[in-house]
């Protein structure tokens, strides 16, 4: 596991946190960053792909799909062309000239 320290939204410094379960590593994470949060504004503990915790935690959720711009799709596209105008459709292809 990786302990990012944060400063100004960008990476700082990191602490690789070897053979720790999760809730110890989260642990060990909490004690370096009292230790250092002069030095930065907050801090990331990865497990390779895995974020375990962010602090201070965003203010937005990061997850694509938590948030809700699907329900803001349909607005968008009414917005384009009125829902009551009729889709026409594409006239159809007309083959090459013969050479």
């Amino acid at each position: 596991m990786r302990c990012y320290f944060m400063r100004g939204g960008h990476i700082e410094a990191v602490e690789v946190l070897a053979g720790l379960s999760d809730d110890q590593a989260i642990a060990k994470t909490h004690a370096l960053f009292s230790e250092r949060k002069l030095l930065f504004e907050g801090f990331e503990l990865w497990d390779r792909t895995r974020v375990l915790i962010r602090h201070p935690e965003p203010a937005a959720p990061s997850n694509v799909a938590a948030w809700p711009l699907h329900r803001d799709l349909r607005r968008a596209v009414g917005s384009v062309r009125p829902a009551d105008s009729p889709h026409k459709p594409l006239p159809p292809l007309k083959p090459p000239p013969k050479a």
